[in-house]
């Protein structure tokens, strides 16, 4: 059985009491041991987020071959309004087509359940548990950047399980980072190892002023034992589903930093806006760093106008058809008004993102003006492109290019990027 070890200060802020937005009220207060739905047994916690713990358990219900299995409960507070959305998304996920290659590629429910709380009821999703984050993964490669084989064989993969995604469950994930790739165990011995060291090493905990315990979550399984890992795409709680062609979404979504061109300037947007999330996402991965160096202001707060600029800069222009939709679009109102993280309530997304950034001089070949041209830096995509050379650059930019299309409707879908040469193996002569 597991204990717990000795308890904090009260003073001192654990996981997820550091978020802005904390309030202990509505987190269930989990403890090791605790038996939850009647079948799964609480053993050590191993992550957090704004709206969530997550613990490795114990299936106690097990199977004929396996008594018991460990997997990975997601304990939901009990005021997020996504935890029943998140489980429907990926009810239908799991479903869709099962035979779909990219389907291994989804992270998806093994169960769910509810369990009761002092201040309402908690959604439980029940997963294989995972070993990490890829942002956490990275760090354990010299300069913090996996083998390029690696990284092309996980692009590859992602790419499938996008193509799954849009195409058999027509679902946008609308926030592709590191934090939301995880890395599979590359063998069933460090799960195991981890859960034994656990036991003569139990989590850290604090009482807090509301009487909940609140354990310091434990996520480091050790150094690798090998590169078996597979990635797979997690966290569907923002993921929106579009059945239809003319379906499209219109609400800010997206990291600022991966944010699509067509989410900022309110045209509207659909599947390919996670292929553009996705081609950013790739320097984080291949380069070590991010492709927009400037997009935030002398306060630190992201500024759409210095992002739109860097895009101008690499990317060039956009078409005039871009800037007609936009000019039309730009008194849409959203049918619920969105808060901005200062708080400010905003109907548009011109209002959302500060607009406007392009003037009214549109023709038949002339695109509206963009308002901030001294904004725009001296830089161009290859410039961003420092750790390949030769005809691999050349390949990985042809990639890109058809990647960051300011017109989404011709960006490649995922199926055919995969099939790109550059993440092609390497046959040996």
């Amino acid at each position: 059985m597991l204990s717990s070890g000795a308890p904090l200060s009260p003073t001192i802020l654990v996981d997820e009491e550091i978020s802005p937005v904390y309030d202990s009220k509505y987190f269930y207060p989990v403890k090791p041991g605790e038996l939850l739905a009647d079948r799964y047994q609480t053993l050590v916690k191993v992550g957090w987020g704004v709206s969530s713990t997550v613990w490795l358990a114990r299936d106690l219900q097990g199977h004929i071959k396996e008594p018991e299995s460990v997997v990975a409960l997601k304990i939901a507070t009990s005021n997020t309004i996504s935890a029943g959305h998140e489980r429907a998304v990926e009810e239908l996920i799991s479903t869709a087509d099962p035979s779909h290659r990219g389907r291994s590629v989804i992270r998806t429910l093994l169960d769910s359940f509810e369990v009761g709380g002092l201040n309402g009821s908690h959604s439980c999703l029940v997963y294989e548990p995972m070993r990490e984050p890829l942002s956490m993964y990275q760090r354990r490669f010299d300069g913090r950047k996996l083998p390029l084989s690696l990284i092309k064989t996980y692009i590859r993969a992602l790419l499938t399980g996008l193509e799954y995604l849009h195409k058999e469950c027509r679902v946008v994930h609308t926030d592709l980072k590191l934090e939301n790739i995880m890395v599979s165990f590359e063998d069933p011995t460090v799960l195991a190892d981890f859960m034994d060291s656990q036991l003569e090493k139990p989590m850290v905990f604090k009482i807090d002023a509301l009487g909940r315990p609140v354990y310091q979550s434990q996520n480091d399984f050790g150094p690798l034992r090998s590169l078996r890992s597979v990635p797979q795409l997690v966290d569907f709680g923002l993921a929106t589903r579009l059945e239809e062609d003319d379906d499209w979404g219109v609400w800010p979504i997206q990291p600022d930093h991966y944010r699509a061109p067509e989410v900022i300037l309110g045209n509207g947007w659909q599947m390919p806006a996670d292929i553009w999330n996705l081609g950013v996402l790739l320097w984080d991965m291949i380069e070590g760093k991010e492709l927009f160096q400037n997009i935030h202001d002398q306060q630190g707060r992201y500024d759409a106008k210095l992002h739109v600029a860097e895009m101008i800069a690499l990317f060039g222009p956009p078409p005039p058809e871009i800037i007609q939709r936009y000019q039309y679009m730009r008194e849409y109102s959203w049918p619920e008004p969105v808060r901005r993280e200062d708080n400010k309530i905003c109907e548009t997304a011109e209002e959302y993102f500060g607009g406007p950034f392009f003037d009214n001089t549109v023709s038949r070949n002339i695109a509206g003006r963009f308002l901030y041209e001294d904004l725009i830096p001296d830089r161009e995509l290859g410039d961003t492109v420092s750790s390949l050379v030769g005809e691999e650059r050349e390949s990985f930019l042809d990639l890109v290019k058809q990647m960051f299309l300011w017109h989404p409707s011709t960006r490649k879908l995922a199926g055919e990027l995969a099939r790109h040469s550059f993440l092609q193996p390497k046959t040996s002569a």
